[in-house]
């Protein structure tokens, strides 16, 4: 039985005559701020989540980064407060929930930014009830962490930071988690950056100027790609 012309034209993704069809495949990057998609929208927009809500001192502020589509992820992270603890990060609000399954990790490309160990965060679950204060309940973290280098950004040149799926590490309220649930890949409801003091060994001025943060597959990771070794 042949198929008429108009049927033919309803199947989408056909690529010879012989009739064969070809399911579009998602593309191997997905831009999630930055890039082709904007950091903040009517739906998404980002929040300190400081140790202030612990009795901290520490502060945070992402902000876009004048006439360019960057932004910049800076603070002060305070280590006396609490004892030599502390911590400082922006984190996505809204309802939004992204399907990333169909990719392999996170790639963050940095324009520049001091030497520290930063944190990429997502979560695949944010808690119906809030505090009285308004402010979310805890909920597993799934963490990255990684160090920038100052020498290792330089003439132009960016550093892209490739974050794959195996190896985010659960966390509930800073502790690992070694009993957690999978993480639900396609069910992604918050981005966080962090900056804390891995119990004093570091501390004060942080900034990290972002160009994007992008879902991928491992098969445009390429030798530009650097997964930053930690000490």
């Amino acid at each position: 039985m042949q198929l008429g012309q108009a049927a033919l034209l309803r199947l989408q993704g056909i690529t010879s005559w012989f009739g064969m069809v070809n399911v579009p495949m998602t593309d191997p990057q997905l831009y999630l701020f930055g890039g082709t998609s904007p950091w903040i929208t009517p739906s998404v927009n980002w929040t300190a989540v400081d140790d202030c809500v612990r009795g901290g001192s520490s502060q945070s502020f992402l902000a876009l980064v004048p006439n360019s589509t960057h932004v910049c992820f800076s603070g002060t992270l305070d280590t006396k407060t609490l004892g030599g603890a502390g911590f400082a990060s922006q984190t996505t609000t809204g309802d939004k929930v992204w399907d990333l399954s169909a990719y392999d990790g996170i790639q963050v490309e940095i324009i520049k930014g001091l030497e520290k160990i930063y944190t990429l965060i997502v979560k695949d679950e944010v808690p119906q009830s809030k505090r009285d204060d308004g402010r979310e309940n805890s909920s597993v973290n799934w963490e990255y962490d990684f160090k920038i280098i100052d020498s290792s950004i330089g003439s132009g040149e960016t550093v892209k930071v490739w974050a794959p799926w195996s190896e985010f590490k659960a966390t509930y309220r800073g502790r690992e988690k070694k009993d957690a649930e999978p993480l639900k890949k396609a069910e992604i409801r918050r981005f966080s950056l962090m900056m804390r003091s891995f119990f004093e060994k570091q501390e004060g001025y942080f900034e990290l100027v972002l160009s994007s943060i992008s879902a991928a597959r491992k098969e445009i990771v390429g030798a530009s790609t650097k997964s930053q070794e930690l000490p």
